[in-house]
């Protein structure tokens, strides 16, 4: 029963260090988080709190904030193995554990992100046959939605953070994405039918994409406020990454999009040299490439396991406390961007505003189209 509370010091050690103790037993005695409750940990009684009110902890403790909006991130690249799927589940996680509404979007054949969630996880422990398919049958999913077979809140699926759902995987992804083939608008399902309206129910949207450019792909890319992309510490996916990059940039001009891009150095070891060297050639050369990291370790692989993040699972581990780094830049990046967005539009409405103001005074109409061009 231990492993579904937690204690103040796995508490403070998550959320920041040990200099949180005072800071989180004020709020509980003030009342703004709900009262620890005793729990057992071996032979050990301890107090804490279970992980249904952590979220609420999270909001007043932790290191994640909300955005100023909603914002949905992909997470992409064309290469499989580099921690895609482990980065995805600990984005959402944590931002759930902050108390940021968090929904996954599943989008790889492969279902990891699904699997990593812990969906349907007691599958296997069934012995019969007509049982497993009765429970398989009873998930569905996207391609479930664009026949109009159910409704968008159908294949929203509770996970045991209460602030976080899931949109799992499903084997009719791949008919999906056939489908999306003989559509108009194909590009912009994805952001029409789904990612715009989750925007009114969640703050984040994470949508795992498979490392196969389809079209899937594609509607997560046009859907996407940010994309987030891995980048292997390895000579393979360093020769990978130029052509890759080449491809973002022309279809972000296609497509006249304007997401951000972030660069996260994966899979290195500090004492492989060729993978540091490349970590360095990341960080000094390519533009919106992270400062902090997430390396190889077995940490990380326990903890996708059991279905945490790694936070979560080994707090006061160097593998967490990266994790943490590199969620606070994150973080900040994404609210840089955000910030840039509301900028532009807000100069875009003065722009309309004066537009408007020298119409109403009479100019011709030809005359206040030249002004406005004139910005």
């Amino acid at each position: 029963m231990s492993q579904n509370y937690f204690s103040v010091k796995k508490l403070c050690e998550i959320f920041g260090g040990s200099h949180l103790k005072s800071e989180l037993l004020n709020l509980e005695k003030s009342g703004k988080i709900n009262p620890s409750k005793k729990f057992r940990s071996g032979a050990i009684l301890k107090r804490g709190w279970p992980l249904e009110d952590v979220p609420s902890i999270g909001e007043h403790l932790g290191f994640m904030k909300s955005f100023n909006k909603p914002v949905a991130l992909a997470v992409f690249t064309t290469k499989g193995g580099v921690l895609k799927s482990t980065m995805a589940l600990n984005i959402a996680r944590m931002a759930a554990l902050h108390n940021i509404k968090t929904c996954v979007v599943g989008l790889d054949i492969q279902g990891d992100i699904t699997t990593a969630l812990g969906h349907e996880n007691d599958v296997d422990d069934c012995d019969n046959l007509d049982e497993i398919i009765e429970k398989l049958n009873r998930t569905k999913g996207l391609a479930d939605l664009f026949h109009n077979h159910v409704r968008l809140e159908d294949i929203i699926k509770s996970t045991d953070i209460p602030t976080l759902s899931l949109i799992p995987e499903t084997p009719e992804l791949v008919a999906l994405n056939d489908s999306l083939n003989n559509m108009n608008r194909r590009e912009y399902w994805l952001q029409e039918k789904i990612v715009s309206k989750l925007k009114g129910y969640f703050d984040l949207i994470v949508m795992d994409c498979s490392p196969n450019w389809n079209k899937l792909t594609t509607n997560a890319l046009v859907a996407c406020d940010v994309l987030i992309s891995p980048l292997e510490c390895k000579i393979n996916n360093f020769r990978n990454f130029k052509v890759f990059k080449l491809f973002i940039k022309e279809f972000k001009d296609e497509m006249h999009l304007d997401f951000e891009n972030i660069f996260i150095p994966t899979k290195y070891c500090a004492n492989r040299k060729l993978g540091m060297e490349i970590k360095n050639w990341y960080q000094v050369n390519v533009s919106g490439c992270t400062s902090s990291g997430f390396k190889e370790s077995v940490i990380s692989e326990e903890a996708c396991a059991l279905h945490k993040a790694v936070l979560e699972h080994a707090p006061s581990k160097s593998t967490s406390k990266e994790m943490r780094e590199l969620l606070i830049e994150i973080g900040a990046r994404v609210d840089s961007c955000l910030e840039s967005e509301t900028t532009q539009e807000q100069t875009e409405q003065s722009y309309q505003w004066d537009y408007d103001y020298h119409l109403s005074k009479g100019l011709r109409q030809e005359d206040g189209a030249k002004f406005k061009r004139s910005f």
